[in-house]
């Protein structure tokens, strides 16, 4: 009989160089041989989580935390039953569950700090922020990523340090500092390729990417949105490489090539469909209505219209300043329309 701790390393040793599919079988295939080993039944599924994460299978994610978390409570393992309720938590924020990720995370952080977890706290720090900036609270965001950089740099924790960057990276983007955001966004690559981490290494590029085309630097951007693409197809991540899409798309767009941008926009569209992202099937709603618009005002509108009333509902604070943007735009100064979207 194949021995299922063996299969289980063997996962592990894929997901640790962004080889997720590939890991994703052997997780499965370790789990149906555990029998009645509890241990690893737990890890096989806080495992799995982690890796449908990676490859924007949110829903398959949260039930892998959830049945993680079941079997940890049961063996009075209370520090990784926190893990998966952080996992949990991620996989809801990325689904654009804003509210109740951001209750999982603050229950973590005071579980963690009460057992003096720093790690635990670190991390936390780390995913709490990413759920303010899709909030919209800015200065929040901005201010936990610099303490959860802090914390993993106490740690010594540089894979930790990178995302900050990129959060840190993101979020300055949002408010205007591009030449901020592209400092850390680069800052985070040099990271990533030292680590050859393949996910940081796509999610920065896609990020420089983005850095670029705020500052207009419509066909650099372009560049290293191809160079993301090609790493994210690597590694399998449906959602990052529609968001990646959704960004080529738009620069695109401003560079006046429609038909393209709009090929990239509905690619983008169909992805975040099929993995359940109603924060990227927001953006996409906005960008083709704004093709939309120019041959159509009222249809155009519509979709404007229709983004605010998904992103208010989801509580997305940047969406909806955005759909509200070009909603008055359209109103008051309709050939100003595409807006360059951070």
């Amino acid at each position: 009989m194949s021995n299922p701790y063996a299969i289980f390393d063997r996962a592990e040793r894929k997901r640790s160089v962004s080889r997720f599919l590939e890991a994703i079988p052997l997780y499965l295939e370790a789990k149906r041989l555990s029998g009645v080993d509890d241990e690893l039944k737990s890890a096989c599924f806080f495992s799995l989580g982690d890796t449908y994460r990676m490859v924007g299978e949110f829903s398959k994610a949260g039930r892998c935390y959830l049945s993680s978390r079941k079997l940890l409570l049961a063996m009075g393992d209370e520090v990784r039953a926190i893990d998966s309720m952080v996992g949990l938590g991620l996989s809801l924020r990325a689904t654009g569950e804003v509210r109740e990720s951001l209750a999982l995370f603050n229950e973590a952080l005071k579980s963690y700090k009460k057992l003096g977890d720093r790690a635990g706290v670190a991390f936390t720090l780390w995913a709490r922020s990413g759920a303010l900036r899709l909030k919209g609270d800015l200065l929040g965001t901005i201010a936990g990523f610099k303490e959860a950089r802090a914390s993993f740099s106490r740690l010594r924790d540089k894979s930790g340090v990178g995302y900050c960057l990129t959060g840190l990276g993101g979020a300055s983007r949002v408010a205007g500092k591009h030449r901020d955001s592209n400092r850390y966004y680069t800052e985070a690559n040099k990271l990533f390729r030292e680590l050859k981490d393949t996910f940081g290494v796509a999610y920065s590029y896609c990020g420089i990417a983005n850095s670029m085309r705020m500052v207009g630097d419509l066909r650099g951007s372009l560049k290293f949105f191809k160079l993301a693409k090609e790493n994210y197809r690597k590694i399998g991540d449906k959602v990052s490489y529609a968001y990646t899409l959704w960004g080529e798309g738009t620069a695109l767009q401003m560079l006046g090539k429609d038909s393209a941008a709009l090929y990239d926009f509905k690619e983008a569209l169909s992805l975040f469909k099929e993995t359940r992202d109603r924060r990227g099937l927001i953006y996409c709603i906005m960008s083709i209505g704004e093709i939309d618009f120019g041959i159509n005002p009222k249809k155009g509108l519509r979709a404007f219209s229709s983004a605010l009333k998904k992103a208010e509902a989801l509580g997305l604070g940047v969406e909806a300043r955005y759909a509200r943007m070009l909603l008055d735009k359209a109103k008051k100064d309709p050939g100003a329309i595409p807006l360059n979207l951070a």
